[in-house]
């Protein structure tokens, strides 16, 4: 089944609305694939000015990703304290690259393990980048999606708490969706130029106004695209699930 006219006028009229009141960000992909994952893992359950600090001591101590991966993992724990449940990450991004690199031996590949997931994820088709890189302990479907969205510059939308909240609200999707669904209910119903000023952009409507205790609903901007709020009917603009 595919997007209704009334689905598709109701996301465009909040990608526009959240445009108008928050601007539109600069997308500017780092390309640095491997780097951006072991940085998500890092800024679970943690501020980002303390996973921020725990990247960069990591790198500090261990100048390759190899060196990471064949470190005793307490001194991996060690240089990450600072981000907070640093026992189970240490393991956690070992894990990770352990499994990159059997993936890499597996195909006679002898680059640097950032080259060769960069050109994995580069050659892949979207959605099968994303499952990829889910294949690893450790990395579910907001983490692969981060990956791909900020440090590969490829369209797929992270859905966080926040995004789950307001699509909910926005009559996005629906009441049973789960986060992990909305992930593929958006890579297939959102235009591709939109993934990441629509991320950005709710983002921060859910950190300013669209609060999960006590929104800010007479300041919103998009109250008039609200199914929260009584604006509108979510059946008329849910997209669809398959």
């Amino acid at each position: 089944m595919g997007i209704t006219p009334g689905a598709l006028e109701h996301l465009e009229r909040v990608y526009d609305l959240l445009i108008g009141y928050y601007g539109e960000p600069a997308w500017e992909p780092d390309h640095d694939p491997l780097g951006g994952l072991v940085g998500t893992i890092l800024s679970q359950h943690t501020s980002d000015i303390n996973s921020g600090r725990a990247y960069r001591q990591l790198i500090e101590k261990f100048p390759t990703w190899e060196e990471v991966r064949d470190a005793p993992t307490h001194e991996v724990a060690e240089a990450i304290k600072s981000g907070g449940l640093a026992n189970i990450k240490a393991p956690r991004i070992q894990s990770a690259l352990h499994t990159l690199s059997k993936w890499q031996q597996a195909k006679g590949d002898t680059r640097s393990l950032s080259a060769f997931l960069q050109d994995e994820l580069k050659e892949q088709p979207l959605e099968e980048a994303w499952r990829y890189l889910q294949q690893m302990p450790g990395v579910g479907p907001k983490t692969a999606a981060c990956v791909l969205l900020f440090n590969m510059g490829r369209p797929l939308m992270p859905i966080d708490t926040h995004l789950h909240r307001l699509t909910h609200r926005l009559g996005l999707i629906g009441p049973k969706v789960s986060a992990d669904q909305a992930h593929t209910i958006f890579l297939k119903a959102l235009p591709p130029e939109w993934a990441y000023t629509l991320h950005v952009n709710l983002i921060r409507h859910g950190r300013t106004i669209c609060h999960a205790q006590r929104p800010k609903c007479p300041q919103c901007p998009l109250i008039s695209e609200c199914a929260y709020a009584g604006s509108i009917n979510p059946e008329e603009t849910m997209l669809p699930t398959k």
